[in-house]
Order: structure tokens, then sequence, then C-alpha cells
């Protein structure tokens, strides 16, 4: 028997949390962030062409060469909101998939009043 399960993310929208990761320039371990959203799906860490690695895309925001994102296939990013002002990675960039994890992951609002794109549920954590 199959079970579709759905697990419940575990920050609400408005919560305060602090990332326990590096996510240069803007985010560093212990920065507090308001989350907007929580979503669900791939987010994916890229290869750009210069040979530097960039986390995370959503899966929505590339589009696959072939039929599906896997680890060494290539993608064409087709939106960059929130990756950094101005962008870290233009649109039209054409990139290599590296991993992609199915997990919750978050927009979020810096406390400076910047928008971005993403962390995942398991780089954040309730303050202490």
């Amino acid at each position: 028997m199959i079970y579709n399960y759905m697990p419940s993310p575990q920050f609400l929208p408005g919560k305060s949390v602090i990332s326990l990761v590096s996510h240069p320039p803007e985010i560093h371990p212990g920065t507090y962030v308001t989350l907007i959203k929580p979503w669900f799906g791939n987010i994916c860490a890229v290869q750009l062409p210069d040979g530097m690695i960039h986390r995370w895309f959503a899966w929505f925001e590339l589009k696959p060469d072939n039929c599906c994102l896997t680890p060494g296939s290539f993608a064409t990013v087709i939106n960059s909101t929130g990756h950094g002002v101005p962008p870290h990675v233009e649109v039209s960039t054409r990139v290599r998939i590296v991993k992609c994890i199915p997990t919750f992951f978050y927009d979020l609002m810096l406390h400076n009043g910047e928008y971005h794109r993403w962390l995942a549920e398991f780089e954040l954590a309730n303050p202490i």
C-alpha cells in the first residue's frame, strides 16, 4: 500500500528564526531572518559556468535541458528573483545540476528589509 503523506513545515510564515549556515554574502550562521512562506519540492545546488557552486534554486526556477533535474544534467535559470541584488546568477544562465533535495524551503526577509531566496528547513533553527 502506498501512503501519500505530506509532512507539515517546521516553521510558519512570519516566524523569526536563525540561519545555521553561511549563504554569502547576506547570511551567516546566527543571522536572524523572518520567514515569508514555506514551499515544498526539490531545491537544487548548481554549478555555474565559472565553476562556482550556487545553492539553492527551486525546481520551478530552472528549465531542464532534458525531462528532469538530475545530478550531472543541465538546466537554464528562468527566474533569479531573491538571489541577490543584483542577482548572483542571471536569467538565461545555463547551469549543471549538482544535487537536488526534496524538502521544505523558505523565502525570507532579512532584517535590513532585503528579500532572499532560499533557505532549506534543515538550514534553520529556532532561536535559543
